[in-house]
Formats: structure tokens, sequence, C-alpha cells
């Protein structure tokens, strides 16, 4: 049996090949087509895949992706009934995002191949719930505590899960907006780092920096409850723009995070390629300082709901 999975239309879009089991191929397209962090379909890797064990798309069993738009609809469905003013940028998002609900067609037009030669099933995975089995699965292990956390996914920034033999078992999901993810990402935009994978060098920066902003940054991410919340004030609204965009080359584009208030907590932005400064620095300790507290708080609690 054949199984293709696929990530596509994200950041690092990619394709891994599964044969009764077992991983025989995997391959993000950007290694492909020397396009960093590539988003578009992924039809090198797909490719790769293929030519690894001779096999053809008509061979393929099963195709599967972490993406499923029916996951936490209803969460969805309230958050916009209480945000109504932000119906249209999320039906344009919604729009962006309907490609990935037929996969056979989407395949077809991207491959230029008459659907007909298909005879897969498609499997639409809750994104996190992918995250998870991916490094599960592939342990080694018998059981073990699932956590999972990212920008978002599925409306789903993260979850807590029992994995137990062949099953996992969420626990708990954290939603949007709180999210690890916006915030590491968001604090990156302010210190001048505005490009997707900009992540690292702010990483880099933090050795360097000092406690000078550790209690100012605190704010941003309250915890209580085995869990935590983002105060909402120091960032853009949800729904005010569309987070991140895909150009026609492939490439992501962020919107801007940080809301005014960060400016009145921290000072002036960092500008792109502007001289790093001391302060910049401090920034970046303090914002891994906060995230590793938050990160063990949220490892307590999962250990604690998995013995």
């Amino acid at each position: 049996m054949l199984i293709l999975g696929l990530n596509l239309f994200h950041a690092d879009s990619s394709a891994a090949l599964i044969e009764d089991g077992k991983v025989v191929f995997a391959i993000a397209e950007e290694r492909l087509n020397r396009v960093k962090h590539y988003a578009g379909f992924p039809k090198l890797a797909i490719a790769a895949c293929l030519g690894a064990i001779g096999a053809n798309l008509s061979d393929i069993d099963h195709v599967a992706i972490g993406r499923d738009s029916d996951a936490n609809l209803a969460r969805k469905i309230q958050y916009v009934a209480t945000n109504p003013r932000k119906i249209l940028n999320f039906l344009q998002i919604r729009q962006r995002r309907e490609a990935l609900d037929n996969i056979c067609e989407l395949m077809a037009q991207e491959l230029q191949i008459d659907a007909s030669a298909f005879r897969f099933q498609e499997h639409h995975i809750e994104h996190h719930l992918a995250h998870i089995a991916s490094a599960y699965y592939c342990s080694g292990w018998d059981s073990a505590a699932g956590f999972s956390y990212d920008g978002s996914g599925d409306f789903v920034t993260a979850m807590f899960a029992r994995c137990v033999g062949e099953q996992i078992e969420v626990l708990e999901r954290v939603f949007v907006p709180h999210s690890l993810g916006s915030f590491y990402t968001m604090l990156c935009e302010f210190l001048g780092y505005c490009k997707y994978g900009d992540e690292g060098k702010v990483m880099g920066l933090a050795p360097y920096g000092r406690s000078t902003y550790c209690d100012a940054v605190r704010k941003i991410v309250p915890l209580h409850n085995g869990t935590f919340h983002l105060d909402l004030d120091y960032f853009m609204p949800l729904g005010s723009t569309q987070g991140m965009t895909i150009k026609e080359d492939g490439t992501v584009q962020l919107a801007r995070h940080y809301s005014p208030r960060m400016i009145d907590l921290l000072g002036p932005p960092r500008l792109p390629h502007g001289e790093i400064t001391q302060r910049d620095m401090d920034i970046a300790y303090a914002m891994q300082q906060r995230f590793e507290e938050v990160f063990l708080h949220l490892l307590k609690e999962l250990h604690r709901r998995t013995p």
C-alpha cells in the first residue's frame, strides 16, 4: 500500500511517501526548486518520491494532507459570530484555501493529468494531530505524551494528546488567537526580522542579551490554569489582515503582527537591516526566556495529565 503525504500552500511545502507502513522517501520542494521556504504546490517533491521507488501516481492508494477545513468548525463559527466586522477577511482566507478541499482535482490541475487516472482516497487530517502523529508513529515508542504548537492550523495553535498503541487521544486544544507562534513572530517583526523563517536569527541574538525587558515581555503572555493567553492589546486584531499570504513565486509574505501598544512597552521597533543595538539583543533575550517559561509550564501540565 502506498500513501502520499503532502504539505502544500504553506511554507516549506513537501511530500512524503509511505510504503506498507514505512516512510521510504520524503523531501521539501525548496531542496529541488531552490526557493527558500517555498509554499506552492510541491510538484517536484511528488515526482521525487515516486521516482525513488519507481511508482506512478496511478499506484497511490491514499493521499493525506495535514489540514481539515471541518475541524473545530463550531469554534470558528463562534469566533466569527462574535467578531462580525472580520467576516469579509475570514471569507477571503477561506477562499484562498478552498483548493485543499479537493485534492484529486488539485493534483490533476497542477500535474496536468486526467483525474480519472487516480484511484486514491483523500484524507484530511487535523493540522496538529498530523504533527503529533508524524512524531509519535516514527518514534518506535508504545506510548508517549503528545504536544504540538505553531502559529495556527485548523484554528488551533497548540494541542495536548495521550498516545497509546495506535491511538492518539486529544486532551486539549489552545485556540486562535492565543498562539506561541504568533508571539514569537510578532517580536521578531518588532526587531526588524520580517521574513518567514527569520526566527532563527533572533534566537542567535538572544544569548547576547540581558534581562532588562523580561518583566515587560512577560506581560504579553500571561500564564494561568496550566495554559497561557496572549494579551491581545499588543497584537494587530485577528482578521484585520490575512496574516500570511503566498506570492506568485511561491514565497511567503507576512503581515504586521504587532500593535502600537508594543511601542509604548518597548520603544520604537528596529527597522529591517538597521543597526542591531544592545536593546534589540535584550528584547530577543527576554522573548526567548518567556517562550521557554511558557513552554515548560505547558510541559508540566502535559506531564500531569499523561503520567
